[in-house]
Protein backbone atom coordinates (compact mmCIF):
# COMPACT_ATOMS: atom_id res chain seq x y z
CA UNK A 1 0.00 0.00 0.00
CA UNK A 2 1.27 3.48 -0.82
CA UNK A 3 1.80 5.54 2.32
CA UNK A 4 0.10 8.93 2.72
CA UNK A 5 3.48 10.68 2.63
CA UNK A 6 3.94 9.29 -0.87
CA UNK A 7 0.39 10.21 -1.88
CA UNK A 8 1.06 13.81 -0.98
CA UNK A 9 4.52 13.71 -2.55
CA UNK A 10 5.74 15.22 0.70
CA UNK A 11 8.04 14.03 3.50
CA UNK A 12 5.83 15.58 6.19
CA UNK A 13 2.16 16.01 6.75
CA UNK A 14 0.34 19.19 5.69
CA UNK A 15 -0.49 21.47 8.61
CA UNK A 16 -3.76 23.38 8.96
CA UNK A 17 -2.11 26.06 11.13
CA UNK A 18 -1.46 28.40 8.15
CA UNK A 19 -5.25 28.69 7.87
CA UNK A 20 -5.50 30.48 11.23
CA UNK A 21 -4.60 34.03 10.08
CA UNK A 22 -6.34 33.63 6.69
CA UNK A 23 -10.07 33.99 6.20
CA UNK A 24 -12.34 32.55 3.50
CA UNK A 25 -13.39 34.72 0.57
CA UNK A 26 -17.06 34.11 1.38
CA UNK A 27 -16.79 36.34 4.48
CA UNK A 28 -16.67 39.43 2.25
CA UNK A 29 -20.41 39.98 1.68
CA UNK A 30 -21.30 43.64 2.29
CA UNK A 31 -24.57 44.45 0.49
CA UNK A 32 -28.04 44.35 2.02
CA UNK A 33 -28.85 40.95 0.48
CA UNK A 34 -25.74 39.48 2.11
CA UNK A 35 -27.11 40.66 5.46
CA UNK A 36 -30.00 38.17 5.09
CA UNK A 37 -28.71 35.46 2.73
CA UNK A 38 -25.19 35.32 4.14
CA UNK A 39 -23.83 32.74 1.70
CA UNK A 40 -24.76 30.53 -1.24
CA UNK A 41 -23.28 27.03 -1.32
CA UNK A 42 -23.31 24.49 -4.14
CA UNK A 43 -22.28 20.86 -3.85
CA UNK A 44 -21.78 18.22 -6.54
CA UNK A 45 -21.78 14.56 -5.44
CA UNK A 46 -19.98 12.01 -7.62
CA UNK A 47 -18.87 8.39 -7.19
CA UNK A 48 -16.35 6.15 -8.92
CA UNK A 49 -17.60 3.39 -11.18
CA UNK A 50 -16.98 -0.11 -9.80
CA UNK A 51 -16.23 0.96 -6.21
CA UNK A 52 -18.35 0.47 -3.09
CA UNK A 53 -19.78 3.64 -1.61
CA UNK A 54 -17.56 5.04 1.20
CA UNK A 55 -19.78 3.79 4.05
CA UNK A 56 -19.37 0.22 2.73
CA UNK A 57 -15.61 0.40 2.21
CA UNK A 58 -13.04 -1.03 4.59
CA UNK A 59 -9.75 0.71 5.32
CA UNK A 60 -7.90 -0.81 2.33
CA UNK A 61 -10.71 0.10 -0.08
CA UNK A 62 -10.82 3.65 1.24
CA UNK A 63 -7.07 3.99 0.85
CA UNK A 64 -7.27 2.70 -2.74
CA UNK A 65 -10.01 5.20 -3.58
CA UNK A 66 -8.04 8.02 -1.99
CA UNK A 67 -4.94 7.12 -4.01
CA UNK A 68 -6.91 6.77 -7.25
CA UNK A 69 -8.47 10.21 -6.89
CA UNK A 70 -5.30 11.93 -5.73
CA UNK A 71 -3.21 10.45 -8.53
CA UNK A 72 -5.79 11.52 -11.14
CA UNK A 73 -5.91 15.06 -9.79
CA UNK A 74 -2.24 15.85 -9.30
CA UNK A 75 -2.59 18.99 -11.44
CA UNK A 76 -4.94 20.39 -8.76
CA UNK A 77 -1.83 21.12 -6.66
CA UNK A 78 -1.29 24.44 -8.47
CA UNK A 79 -4.64 25.79 -7.18
CA UNK A 80 -5.43 23.68 -4.12
CA UNK A 81 -3.73 22.00 -1.16
CA UNK A 82 -4.36 18.32 -0.45
CA UNK A 83 -4.76 17.25 3.19
CA UNK A 84 -5.06 13.61 4.33
CA UNK A 85 -7.52 13.93 7.20
CA UNK A 86 -6.37 10.89 9.15
CA UNK A 87 -3.02 12.67 9.51
CA UNK A 88 -4.77 15.43 11.46
CA UNK A 89 -5.73 15.63 15.11
CA UNK A 90 -9.44 15.89 15.86
CA UNK A 91 -8.85 19.54 16.77
CA UNK A 92 -7.28 20.30 13.38
CA UNK A 93 -10.11 18.52 11.59
CA UNK A 94 -12.62 20.59 13.57
CA UNK A 95 -10.92 23.77 12.35
CA UNK A 96 -11.73 22.66 8.80
CA UNK A 97 -15.34 22.14 9.92
CA UNK A 98 -15.45 25.67 11.36
CA UNK A 99 -14.21 26.96 7.99
CA UNK A 100 -16.95 24.87 6.30
CA UNK A 101 -14.34 23.04 4.23
CA UNK A 102 -15.44 19.58 5.43
CA UNK A 103 -18.56 18.25 7.16
CA UNK A 104 -18.74 17.40 10.89
CA UNK A 105 -19.39 13.77 9.93
CA UNK A 106 -16.23 13.68 7.81
CA UNK A 107 -14.15 15.09 10.66
CA UNK A 108 -15.20 12.19 12.92
CA UNK A 109 -14.75 9.38 10.38
CA UNK A 110 -11.85 7.09 11.49
CA UNK A 111 -11.14 5.67 8.00
CA UNK A 112 -8.88 7.21 5.31
CA UNK A 113 -10.29 10.33 3.66
CA UNK A 114 -8.91 13.60 2.36
CA UNK A 115 -9.72 17.05 1.04
CA UNK A 116 -8.42 19.47 -1.58
CA UNK A 117 -8.71 23.06 -0.30
CA UNK A 118 -8.58 25.96 -2.76
CA UNK A 119 -6.39 28.91 -1.80
CA UNK A 120 -9.24 31.33 -1.05
CA UNK A 121 -10.92 28.65 1.08
CA UNK A 122 -14.15 29.10 -0.86
CA UNK A 123 -13.93 25.74 -2.69
CA UNK A 124 -13.11 22.26 -1.44
CA UNK A 125 -13.19 18.73 -2.80
CA UNK A 126 -13.96 16.14 -0.12
CA UNK A 127 -12.77 12.61 -0.91
CA UNK A 128 -14.56 9.70 0.79
CA UNK A 129 -17.22 11.62 2.64
CA UNK A 130 -20.78 10.30 2.07
CA UNK A 131 -19.80 9.95 -1.60
CA UNK A 132 -16.37 9.38 -3.14
CA UNK A 133 -16.26 12.98 -4.36
CA UNK A 134 -18.07 16.00 -2.98
CA UNK A 135 -17.10 19.23 -4.69
CA UNK A 136 -18.39 22.26 -2.77
CA UNK A 137 -18.10 26.01 -3.19
CA UNK A 138 -19.35 29.01 -1.19
CA UNK A 139 -19.89 32.64 -2.20
CA UNK A 140 -21.22 35.57 -0.15
CA UNK A 141 -24.84 36.60 -0.61
CA UNK A 142 -27.41 35.32 -3.10
CA UNK A 143 -25.27 34.03 -5.99
CA UNK A 144 -26.45 30.59 -7.19
CA UNK A 145 -25.56 31.23 -10.85
CA UNK A 146 -22.10 32.53 -10.11
CA UNK A 147 -21.15 29.63 -7.85
CA UNK A 148 -22.52 27.22 -10.48
CA UNK A 149 -20.35 28.87 -13.15
CA UNK A 150 -17.30 28.52 -10.87
CA UNK A 151 -17.81 24.86 -9.99
CA UNK A 152 -19.09 23.59 -13.34
CA UNK A 153 -15.66 23.49 -15.11
CA UNK A 154 -14.06 21.83 -12.06
CA UNK A 155 -16.84 19.23 -12.05
CA UNK A 156 -16.34 18.62 -15.78
CA UNK A 157 -12.61 18.18 -15.21
CA UNK A 158 -13.30 15.55 -12.52
CA UNK A 159 -15.48 13.64 -14.98
CA UNK A 160 -12.76 13.73 -17.64
CA UNK A 161 -10.09 12.38 -15.30
CA UNK A 162 -12.07 9.81 -13.30
CA UNK A 163 -14.54 6.97 -14.13
CA UNK A 164 -17.72 8.53 -12.72
CA UNK A 165 -20.72 6.27 -12.05
CA UNK A 166 -23.80 7.36 -14.03
CA UNK A 167 -26.99 5.61 -15.07
CA UNK A 168 -28.90 6.72 -18.24
CA UNK A 169 -32.24 6.83 -16.39
CA UNK A 170 -31.24 7.67 -12.81
CA UNK A 171 -28.42 10.10 -13.51
CA UNK A 172 -25.34 10.23 -11.28
CA UNK A 173 -25.31 7.36 -8.78
CA UNK A 174 -25.02 8.49 -5.18
CA UNK A 175 -24.86 6.94 -1.74
CA UNK A 176 -28.21 8.50 -0.81
CA UNK A 177 -30.99 7.80 -3.37
CA UNK A 178 -32.44 11.27 -2.73
CA UNK A 179 -29.37 12.78 -4.45
CA UNK A 180 -29.76 10.90 -7.74
CA UNK A 181 -30.12 12.83 -10.98
CA UNK A 182 -27.82 15.80 -11.41
CA UNK A 183 -26.59 15.15 -7.83
CA UNK A 184 -26.13 18.87 -7.23
CA UNK A 185 -27.43 20.62 -4.16
CA UNK A 186 -27.77 24.33 -3.36
CA UNK A 187 -27.86 25.73 0.16
CA UNK A 188 -28.41 29.21 1.59
CA UNK A 189 -26.98 30.17 4.96
CA UNK A 190 -29.40 32.83 6.24
CA UNK A 191 -29.58 35.25 9.18
CA UNK A 192 -33.27 35.57 10.08
CA UNK A 193 -33.74 37.34 13.44
CA UNK A 194 -36.81 39.18 12.16
CA UNK A 195 -38.73 35.99 11.39
CA UNK A 196 -37.53 34.42 14.64
CA UNK A 197 -38.53 37.39 16.85
CA UNK A 198 -41.93 37.84 15.20
CA UNK A 199 -42.59 34.08 15.61
CA UNK A 200 -43.16 33.71 11.85
CA UNK A 201 -40.29 31.27 11.32
CA UNK A 202 -42.31 28.12 12.02
CA UNK A 203 -44.95 28.88 9.39
CA UNK A 204 -42.31 29.92 6.85
CA UNK A 205 -40.35 26.69 7.44
CA UNK A 206 -43.54 24.68 6.90
CA UNK A 207 -44.28 26.52 3.65
CA UNK A 208 -40.81 25.94 2.15
CA UNK A 209 -40.73 22.35 3.46
CA UNK A 210 -43.93 21.64 1.56
CA UNK A 211 -42.09 22.86 -1.56
CA UNK A 212 -39.27 20.35 -0.99
CA UNK A 213 -36.79 22.63 0.82
CA UNK A 214 -35.06 21.34 3.96
CA UNK A 215 -34.30 23.78 6.80
CA UNK A 216 -31.37 22.88 9.04
CA UNK A 217 -29.34 24.37 11.87
CA UNK A 218 -25.96 26.09 12.14
CA UNK A 219 -23.89 23.00 11.32
CA UNK A 220 -26.28 21.40 8.85
CA UNK A 221 -28.17 18.14 9.17
CA UNK A 222 -29.18 17.27 12.73
CA UNK A 223 -27.73 20.43 14.27
CA UNK A 224 -29.46 23.07 16.40
CA UNK A 225 -30.34 26.63 15.45
CA UNK A 226 -27.68 29.04 16.76
CA UNK A 227 -27.57 32.82 16.39
CA UNK A 228 -30.79 32.89 14.29
CA UNK A 229 -28.83 31.21 11.49
CA UNK A 230 -30.84 28.84 9.30
CA UNK A 231 -29.63 26.69 6.42
CA UNK A 232 -32.04 26.20 3.51
CA UNK A 233 -31.16 23.23 1.31
CA UNK A 234 -32.78 22.24 -1.98
CA UNK A 235 -34.51 18.88 -2.14
CA UNK A 236 -34.02 15.91 -4.52
CA UNK A 237 -32.90 16.88 -8.03
CA UNK A 238 -33.75 13.66 -9.91
CA UNK A 239 -36.29 15.34 -12.18
CA UNK A 240 -34.69 18.79 -12.31
CA UNK A 241 -32.20 20.18 -14.84
CA UNK A 242 -29.44 22.52 -13.61
CA UNK A 243 -31.35 25.49 -15.04
CA UNK A 244 -34.51 24.47 -13.18
CA UNK A 245 -32.58 24.13 -9.93
CA UNK A 246 -30.98 27.53 -10.44
CA UNK A 247 -34.32 29.24 -11.11
CA UNK A 248 -35.92 27.50 -8.15
CA UNK A 249 -33.18 28.67 -5.77
CA UNK A 250 -33.19 32.23 -7.10
CA UNK A 251 -36.93 32.41 -6.39
CA UNK A 252 -36.43 30.93 -2.91
CA UNK A 253 -33.64 33.40 -2.13
CA UNK A 254 -35.84 36.35 -3.10
CA UNK A 255 -38.66 34.99 -0.95
CA UNK A 256 -36.37 34.66 2.07
CA UNK A 257 -35.05 38.19 1.66
CA UNK A 258 -38.55 39.63 1.23
CA UNK A 259 -40.02 37.75 4.22
CA UNK A 260 -37.16 38.72 6.53
CA UNK A 261 -37.19 42.36 5.39
CA UNK A 262 -40.93 42.61 6.09
CA UNK A 263 -40.47 41.01 9.51
CA UNK A 264 -37.78 43.56 10.41
CA UNK A 265 -40.07 46.40 9.34
CA UNK A 266 -42.81 44.94 11.53
CA UNK A 267 -40.44 44.74 14.53
CA UNK A 268 -39.43 48.39 14.14
CA UNK A 269 -43.03 49.52 13.67
CA UNK A 270 -44.63 47.70 16.58
CA UNK A 271 -41.89 46.85 19.08
CA UNK A 272 -38.99 49.23 18.44
CA UNK A 273 -38.20 49.94 22.11
CA UNK A 274 -37.93 46.25 22.99
CA UNK A 275 -35.76 45.61 19.93
CA UNK A 276 -33.46 48.53 20.76
CA UNK A 277 -33.18 47.29 24.33
CA UNK A 278 -32.27 43.78 23.15
CA UNK A 279 -29.52 45.09 20.88
CA UNK A 280 -28.18 47.61 23.42
CA UNK A 281 -28.03 44.92 26.13
CA UNK A 282 -26.19 42.57 23.76
CA UNK A 283 -23.62 45.26 23.06
CA UNK A 284 -23.18 45.85 26.80
CA UNK A 285 -22.42 42.18 27.39
CA UNK A 286 -19.95 42.02 24.48
CA UNK A 287 -18.11 45.10 25.76
CA UNK A 288 -17.78 43.87 29.35
CA UNK A 289 -18.01 40.04 29.48
CA UNK A 290 -15.31 38.03 31.22
CA UNK A 291 -16.52 34.54 30.29
CA UNK A 292 -18.38 33.80 27.06
CA UNK A 293 -19.75 30.49 25.81
CA UNK A 294 -19.71 29.79 22.06
CA UNK A 295 -23.51 29.44 21.82
CA UNK A 296 -24.09 32.70 23.70
CA UNK A 297 -21.56 34.53 21.52
CA UNK A 298 -23.45 33.53 18.37
CA UNK A 299 -26.73 34.84 19.84
CA UNK A 300 -25.05 38.14 20.74
CA UNK A 301 -23.43 38.40 17.30
CA UNK A 302 -26.89 37.94 15.79
CA UNK A 303 -28.14 40.97 17.74
CA UNK A 304 -25.12 42.97 16.54
CA UNK A 305 -25.69 42.00 12.92
CA UNK A 306 -29.28 43.15 13.20
CA UNK A 307 -28.20 46.38 14.89
CA UNK A 308 -25.74 47.08 12.10
CA UNK A 309 -28.32 46.30 9.41
CA UNK A 310 -30.74 48.76 11.05
CA UNK A 311 -28.07 51.45 11.42
CA UNK A 312 -28.13 51.40 15.23
CA UNK A 313 -24.54 50.24 15.85
CA UNK A 314 -21.42 52.30 15.10
CA UNK A 315 -17.73 51.40 15.37
CA UNK A 316 -18.21 47.85 14.09
CA UNK A 317 -18.81 46.16 10.73
CA UNK A 318 -20.53 43.01 9.51
CA UNK A 319 -17.23 41.66 8.13
CA UNK A 320 -15.62 42.06 11.57
CA UNK A 321 -18.45 40.05 13.15
CA UNK A 322 -18.07 37.36 10.47
CA UNK A 323 -14.36 37.07 11.25
CA UNK A 324 -15.08 37.03 14.98
CA UNK A 325 -17.45 34.11 14.44
CA UNK A 326 -14.50 32.11 13.11
CA UNK A 327 -11.95 33.48 15.58
CA UNK A 328 -14.09 32.52 18.56
CA UNK A 329 -14.82 28.96 17.40
CA UNK A 330 -13.58 26.28 19.85
CA UNK A 331 -11.03 24.76 17.44
CA UNK A 332 -9.64 28.14 16.38
CA UNK A 333 -9.27 29.30 19.99
CA UNK A 334 -7.58 26.07 21.12
CA UNK A 335 -5.10 26.07 18.23
CA UNK A 336 -4.39 29.76 18.90
CA UNK A 337 -3.77 28.91 22.55
CA UNK A 338 -1.21 26.31 21.47
CA UNK A 339 -2.48 23.66 23.88
CA UNK A 340 -5.67 21.96 25.05
CA UNK A 341 -7.45 24.51 27.24
CA UNK A 342 -10.18 24.00 29.81
CA UNK A 343 -13.71 25.14 29.00
CA UNK A 344 -13.30 28.17 31.26
CA UNK A 345 -9.97 29.10 29.68
CA UNK A 346 -11.59 29.08 26.25
CA UNK A 347 -14.54 31.10 27.55
CA UNK A 348 -12.11 33.65 29.01
CA UNK A 349 -10.05 33.83 25.81
CA UNK A 350 -13.24 34.25 23.75
CA UNK A 351 -14.33 37.09 26.06
CA UNK A 352 -10.97 38.85 25.68
CA UNK A 353 -11.19 38.72 21.88
CA UNK A 354 -14.77 39.98 21.89
CA UNK A 355 -14.16 42.83 24.35
CA UNK A 356 -11.19 44.01 22.29
CA UNK A 357 -13.20 43.87 19.04
CA UNK A 358 -16.13 45.85 20.50
CA UNK A 359 -14.08 48.50 22.34
CA UNK A 360 -15.09 51.26 19.90
CA UNK A 361 -18.60 49.98 19.18
CA UNK A 362 -21.52 52.12 20.36
CA UNK A 363 -25.31 52.26 20.23
CA UNK A 364 -26.35 55.27 18.14
CA UNK A 365 -29.92 55.93 19.39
Amino acid sequence: MVRRAVIENETQRVSVLPLLPRFPGWLSGKDIESAIVLTTRLRFARNLHGEHFPHRQDKAERQRTLEKVHNALRNFSDRATFIALDDLTSLEANLLVERRLISPQMAQDPLPRGVFIWKRQDTSLMICEEDHLRLAGILPGLQPRKIYDILKPINEELQQKLPIARDPQRGYLTSCPANLGEAMCFSFFCHLPGLALTHEMESFVKAVSDAGITVRGFWGEGSEILGNIFQFTDGPSLSLSPEESLSRMEILGRQIIEKEAMARIDLQSHNAAALQDKIARALGILRSCRLLDSGESLALFSAMRLGLDLGWIAGMSVSMISKLTLETGPAFLTLSLGREGTRQELQALRAVKVRKAFTKASFKL
